[in-house]
């Protein structure tokens, strides 16, 4: 409910604004492999005063150490390794210290045609990640083979949940 005014009539409900890029902390939850594949677990931290909202996918890229993209930024997910087709985005109001989360499936270099042998492929240093309404990318590590082409779709991305 909200708080009456000085007058006694009830004040309108507060504008919840979009969470700012550097209010969002990414940061590994949990892993899971998969054949030929590892579903990761992503949460995005709001670290900031205010409670915001997020909504959409995050920009998921590998990178090596200078920052510098490596092969083919994350497409969107459509399904989950048990076959579940992925909810289409919803607005996630993150208070202060909340969590949203989000899923990456990575697809293991040396696996799909194009980055099935050793020079097709390369070490990342990790990957950046960005809201989906642009931002600085974050860097969060991840020690891994990143496919080199661009043409090779190795990283997908669901959308943000709570």
């Amino acid at each position: 409910m909200t708080p009456p005014t000085p007058t006694g009539k009830p004040a309108s409900p507060r504008h919840v604004w979009p969470c700012a890029p550097w209010n969002l902390r990414p940061a590994i939850a949990e892993s899971e492999g998969a054949a030929g594949s590892t579903y990761i677990t992503f949460t995005y931290t709001n670290v900031g005063p205010h409670t915001c909202v997020v909504k959409g996918y995050p920009n998921v890229k590998f990178v090596d150490k200078h920052g510098r993209l490596i092969g083919a930024p994350a497409a969107r997910m459509p399904t989950l390794a048990s076959g579940t087709t992925v909810a289409p985005p919803v607005a996630v109001t993150l208070a202060p210290r909340a969590k949203a989360r989000f899923v990456v499936r990575e697809v293991h270099a040396g696996i799909p045609a194009g980055c099935d042998k050793a020079s097709t492929y390369t070490p990342a240093a990790g990957l950046a990640i960005m809201p989906a309404g642009g931002g600085a990318p974050q860097f969060v590590k991840l020690t891994d083979n990143a496919c080199k082409s661009r043409s090779v779709q190795q990283l997908f991305v669901g959308p943000l949940t709570t």
